[in-house]
């Protein structure tokens, strides 16, 4: 990683996932299932609306335990409640406009099991208190840490050209990727407030309510070269 904050958010992400077990993991907005090793379920479905990155993802994990689903994140009716051990969206939802932000995480809160776990990415803007009352609607336990806080983003801000630090000539380099994990360890003291943050991770966990767990099956939708359309 050369960004001290994704850095930050990918090593704890890891973490969390280490300790989830069971059947089912959902990857929102997988793109090329860039964060598939992390996974300890039994299977693993990327959910995407771009088709090609789930075809290049398919293409990296060549067996039948990873899948991908073609869908918009604001429309999962198909996918069944309680139905997922592990839900996880990094780096999408803050891409959304308002309305389709609330719908996603209502159906990404509403696919996890009632003993699974639910992991999640938000920025700290205006809609941030509307989107925590829908997490913590469904899950009793919820957990944030903040994150990307003023030293990484002067960092990134040094570097950063038309937003993607992986194109500066120096920022690749091994040197300046040290530096970057280095600056992100600082990320480890400032996470417990949201001052001077910009970012925050959530971590849902003991479904409110005695919600009946259901199979995940989507065998009612078209199957193909392991992607299922739901678009």
């Amino acid at each position: 990683m050369v960004r001290p904050s994704k850095s930050f958010l990918y090593d704890v992400l890891e973490h969390e996932l280490s300790l989830c077990r069971g059947k089912v993991s959902i990857d929102a907005a997988a793109a090329n299932f860039k964060n598939r090793r992390m996974f300890r379920t039994k299977f693993y479905y990327g959910v995407d609306l771009d088709l090609e990155l789930l075809e290049q993802g398919l293409a990296r994990y060549e067996d039948e335990t990873t899948f991908g689903i073609h869908a918009d994140l604001a429309k999962l009716e198909a996918i069944p409640d309680n139905s997922a051990d592990v839900v996880v969206s990094t780096n999408t939802l803050y891409q959304l406009e308002s309305e389709s932000q609330k719908k996603a995480l209502a159906h990404l809160c509403r696919i996890v099991r009632s003993d699974g776990k639910f992991i999640c990415q938000l920025d700290l803007g205006p809609d941030l208190e509307t989107l925590l009352s829908i997490i913590r609607s469904n899950f009793l336990r919820v957990k944030i840490r903040y994150y990307r806080n003023p030293i990484s983003r002067f960092y990134e801000w040094i570097f950063e050209q038309d937003g993607f630090l992986g194109s500066h000539p120096i920022a690749g380099r091994r040197p300046f990727r040290l530096l970057a994990w280095l600056l992100s360890r600082l990320e480890f003291l400032t996470w417990r407030s949201a001052r001077g943050n910009r970012r925050a991770l959530i971590v849902g966990s003991q479904k409110i309510g005695e919600p009946a767990n259901q199979v995940f099956d989507l065998s009612a939708m078209p199957l193909k070269d392991r992607i299922y359309q739901l678009t």
